[in-house]
């Protein structure tokens, strides 16, 4: 019982204040870099974002190739949302429409 009592004080003793202010700016840039590293600046080993490799991967899981039948973009979506994408469906289907663009 002393152990945990002690346990308890050692954690009062390394609380800090700090103002809300500032805690909420650093980590608001915390999270963004985090999100722009992860999500919105393209692999250096492919040029793909993880949207683009995820739906790329669905799609070979699935096994749509040139040489197959048309599948509705509907599918592709559900498929990578039910597998692999954390995020909405408009995300991934807007993605999926600039991967078939021949212009940027």
């Amino acid at each position: 019982m002393d152990e945990i009592r002690e346990e308890q004080q050692n954690f009062r003793d390394k609380i800090m204040n700090v103002e809300i202010e500032k805690e909420v700016k650093r980590s608001f840039i915390e999270y963004a870099m985090s999100v722009i590293i992860d999500r919105a600046l393209p692999d250096v080993r492919d040029g793909l974002k993880p949207v683009h490799r995820r739906i790329l991967f669905a799609m070979h899981e699935d096994g749509l190739t040139y040489n197959k039948p048309f599948r509705k973009s509907a599918t592709t979506v559900g498929n990578v949302l039910g597998h692999f994408h954390p995020h909405g469906d408009a995300a991934v289907y807007d993605a999926m429409v600039r991967l078939a663009q021949p212009f940027s």
